[in-house]
């Protein structure tokens, strides 16, 4: 936990002899503070974003100290968004949290003394600057939507008072009335918060989707924190700061009148309706599971290495994969097997010839060319990149008879992982299937792994390796998915993959088991299907494993692979419409046709499963994706968020709107959840949407947009 310490004091007094303090706190500052002098007009104020539409995500708040003096306070000019924070009290109660802004400030250069003005922005406004960090340092997750909460608020480092939560969503009606807290259930992929390039999405982006989806807004408001429903009018859930316990709240009701006026300049804007609200989900969709190896782009572990025989060369080096783990073993006891793991950041031992002394898998790039009178028949080497598993080795031993060199065979242990890739990405797999490609090559030479001599044969060689696909607690095997908790060994839980060779050195794929009936548009390959009866998420592991077999007429001491593809694609539901299946989710309704004013479209990147395939981007409740089962309590109905939004803008904008500007007492009275009613509006309930608080003048000039109480016209 940062610490912060005082810097820097400024008191005053209101019009109305309230006591207020601003304190200035510097990151793990532990020294004295100086008192400043206030400006005598308005020496602190604070702006509340403004905005017409109702159901913006945020609604953060900005804040100016007004300093006079002779000094600049060049030490304010901070170098991040979190090095100064700045706590406002009334009374010793926070009624305003948030920093000073980097290097803005506006001051009168030419007289000794001035007035000096110093930006602020909001605790829960910094975290544009702050990018999302996943919870846990080796892997990504999925985290609750209450997690998320309890990170905005954690990260921000305001000193907020307390959290306002409505209570609005559940799994059913009876969860509801228990008070359950389903924002603990309903999680996310942390994967959605990172794009294809793993740039990672901002906290307040993470923020304001969350927010859409649950079609509510965050406001900060004097000292406190709120998530507003605009169409909520029961109870809220007031917790502490750290969110571990909460009572219950509801919203105040007042008129104007009740709280008195502070200044003449009130107006009243209408607000348009619109005749259409479009919702788009951008579904951040799981293809391609293996990332292409870009094979350039690596870096080398050993020498260029050439073989020849008679006039037939290969020149080939070892590369380090970024996409796979290649285990690689040694031998440490004559009387077992290779089983030794070799570290694979010691790249000092592959010394000379890397496969000489070493099992395993290697990434590899090799050139094979002739040469001829001296001359090679290439001037550029044109490399295939591929990936090498040496199974065997001649091993040498001396005789305990006559101390002379033996030579002898050995094997890599059965069920060795030759090959491992992780997938860090959470996701639940459904309406899908898998499919696994690689194409496979079986070298002649056994002791270096080359194919020195042209061979041709016209039989077929049945060649088959061991693979593992591990999804959360599912494995698939040759009997198809099992679920297991315990970690199997050797070639338990695994599947087959066959190739129909031909010759020996060259490149065959695997047996395409995709059928006309199999309704995945695009899939190839060894298809692996998810039945409706298995719950398939978690994070996928895939492996090839050393299994015993001999091809006929084929020397078992290695192969080599490339092109290893896993891809996933989902059903497609209607053949005449594939790009359909495959787009963006869009939802939509006319709102009133009798106005031509559209809303701009709304995205949003979290959203409910709608046979949108396996997506980053869709919540799960609990070990089921959400569908359009959440309950809402303004509909007393089970609802889908997205559609719920719709009719939650249609009921408010299908007619125009009144907004209210009105110079108001500053009181506490005033919440984002209040409803607010004019004397002169008959029939007409407001809620406060932005406006300034002048805290010396005790004026607060509020702005109102007029709410229509939810009613369902679906």
């Amino acid at each position: 936990m940062v610490n912060y310490g005082t810097i820097y004091t400024l008191p005053f007094k209101s019009r109305k002899e309230v006591s207020y303090l601003i304190e200035i706190q510097k990151e793990n500052y532990t020294g004295d503070s100086v008192e400043l002098v206030g400006s005598g007009s308005s020496p602190f104020s604070v702006s509340i974003e403004d905005e017409d539409f109702l159901y913006v995500p945020t609604r953060f708040s900005k804040a100016v100290i007004r300093v006079v003096g002779g000094d600049y306070l060049q030490s304010l000019y901070s170098t991040g968004y979190q090095q100064y924070r700045v706590n406002f009290k009334r009374e010793n109660e926070i009624v305003w949290t948030g920093f000073v802004k980097p290097e803005l400030y506006t001051q009168d250069y030419t007289s000794t003394k001035f007035e000096l003005e110093i930006d602020c922005i909001s605790a829960m406004g910094t975290l544009e600057y702050i990018n999302y960090k996943q919870g846990r340092s080796d892997t990504r997750s999925f985290i609750s939507i209450w997690e998320l909460l309890k990170m905005f608020i954690s990260e921000s480092r305001g000193c907020y008072s307390s959290v306002f939560i409505p209570h609005v969503y559940a799994k059913d009606q009876s969860s509801y009335n228990k008070e359950s807290n389903i924002l603990k259930e309903l999680t996310i992929s942390e994967q959605n918060f990172f794009d294809e390039d793993d740039k990672a999405m901002t906290l307040k982006e993470v923020l304001e989707e969350t927010c859409k989806f649950l079609n509510w807004t965050c406001v900060d408001w004097l000292g406190n924190l709120y998530f507003v429903d605009v169409d909520h009018k029961g109870t809220y859930h007031e917790y502490n700061l750290d969110m571990t316990s909460f009572t219950q709240q509801s919203p105040n009701r007042f008129k104007v009148s009740e709280i008195g006026f502070a200044g003449s300049e009130h107006f009243l804007d209408i607000l348009p309706g619109y005749n259409k609200a479009t919702i788009k989900c951008s579904n951040y969709c799981y293809n391609d599971i293996i990332s292409e190896e870009e094979f350039k782009k690596l870096s080398t572990f050993a020498e260029r290495k050439t073989y020849n025989y008679k006039q037939y060369y290969e020149t080939r080096q070892y590369l380090k994969s970024k996409v796979f783990k290649l285990p690689r073993y040694e031998n440490l006891n004559d009387n077992k097997p290779y089983c030794n793991l070799v570290d694979e950041s010691v790249t000092n031992v592959y010394i000379d010839e890397p496969t000489r002394y070493f099992l395993g898998g290697y990434c590899a790039k090799r050139c094979e060319y002739e040469v001829n009178d001296g001359k090679p028949n290439i001037s550029d080497y044109n490399w295939e990149y591929l990936y090498q598993f040496k199974l065997v080795s001649d091993y040498k031993y001396t005789s305990v008879v006559n101390q002379q060199q033996i030579t002898a065979v050995k094997q890599l242990g059965t069920g060795s992982p030759l090959l491992k890739f992780q997938d860090n990405k959470p996701i639940k797999y459904f309406d899908g299937a898998f499919g696994i490609s690689m194409s496979y090559s079986h070298p002649l030479n056994a002791s270096n792994m080359t194919s020195y001599e042209k061979y041709n044969s016209g039989g077929v060689f049945g060649t088959e390796i061991a693979c593992r696909l591990i999804v959360g607690d599912y494995y698939y095997t040759n009997n198809g998915w099992v679920k297991s908790t315990t970690k199997p060994t050797g070639l338990d839980l695994t599947f087959d993959l066959d190739f129909k060779l031909k010759k020996p050195d060259e490149w065959v794929k695997n047996e395409n088991t995709k059928t006309l009936s199999m309704p995945y548009e695009g899939l190839t390959g060894y298809v692996i299907e998810i039945p409706n009866n298995i719950n398939l998420f978690g994070q996928l592991e895939f492996e090839i494993l050393k299994k015993v077999w001999l091809p006929e007429g084929v020397s078992g001491y290695g192969f080599f692979l490339k092109d290893i593809k896993i891809d996933f694609k989902k059903k497609v539901i209607d053949n005449d419409n594939i790009e359909e299946n495959n787009s963006d989710r869009i939802y939509e309704n006319i709102v009133n046709e009798s106005y031509i004013n559209p809303l701009d479209e709304i995205e949003f990147k979290i959203s409910s499963y709608n046979n949108d395939g396996a997506c980053y981007s869709k919540v799960m409740l609990g070990s089921d994706y959400l569908r359009d089962n959440l309950y809402s309590s303004i509909e007393n109905a089970l609802v889908r968020p997205e559609e719920q939004l719709i009719r939650r803008i249609i009921n408010q904008y299908g007619a125009t709107k009144i907004k209210l500007t009105q110079v108001l007492k500053n009181s506490e009275s005033i919440t984002p959840i209040s409803v607010i009613s004019d004397n002169y509006m008959n029939g007409k309930n407001f809620i406060v949407t932005g406006g300034e608080i002048d805290f010396a003048a005790e004026q607060f000039t509020c702005k109102m947009i007029q709410t229509n109480g939810y009613t369902n016209k679906e």
